[in-house]
């Protein structure tokens, strides 16, 4: 053998030593970073879930039908100043938001103080959204919305 290919021999075994320690080392080893900024899934019980969901498709059926009264319902009652119902649905965002059609609306989960609802709507203008609806139940048990739309 010569030194060329023994020098070439030496260098292949090596990339395939370091490629291997390092792949077993993060399987198992995975990044500690990426657990600790995940926030736990954790499920609804059914009638849970079956609320969250109805509760959702009402808001969403509120915004296609144009019932911004009904819509103002879900408002969090202690939303900040430049925060509330009329600053953030003016109309601009009403006009693009009814007649809208919901696609589906997906099995709840609860994240934190949050219960998040995945869906999917159409616009009536074109485009579509996929999402997961932020609410929580208030103290007299109507939903609030708090984001994800």
């Amino acid at each position: 053998m010569t030194r060329t290919t023994q020098s070439i021999l030496v260098a292949v075994v090596t990339i395939i030593a370091i490629l291997s320690v390092q792949t077993v080392w993060h399987h198992f080893h995975p990044p500690v970073v990426t657990r600790a900024n995940r926030a736990v899934q954790k499920p609804l019980n059914s009638q849970d879930a079956a609320d969250a969901q109805q509760a959702a498709r009402d808001f969403f059926n509120a915004m296609k039908d144009a019932d911004w009264a009904t819509v103002a319902k879900y408002w969090p009652p202690n939303a900040q100043k430049d925060k509330q119902f009329d600053d953030i649905f003016n109309a601009r965002v009403k006009d693009m938001v009814s007649g809208l059609e919901i696609v589906s609306i997906g099995p709840p989960y609860r994240e934190n103080s949050w219960v998040m609802i995945p869906y999917e709507v159409d616009f009536k203008g074109g485009g579509s959204q996929t999402n997961s609806l932020r609410m929580q139940k208030g103290p007299s048990g109507q939903w609030i919305w708090g984001g994800g739309f």
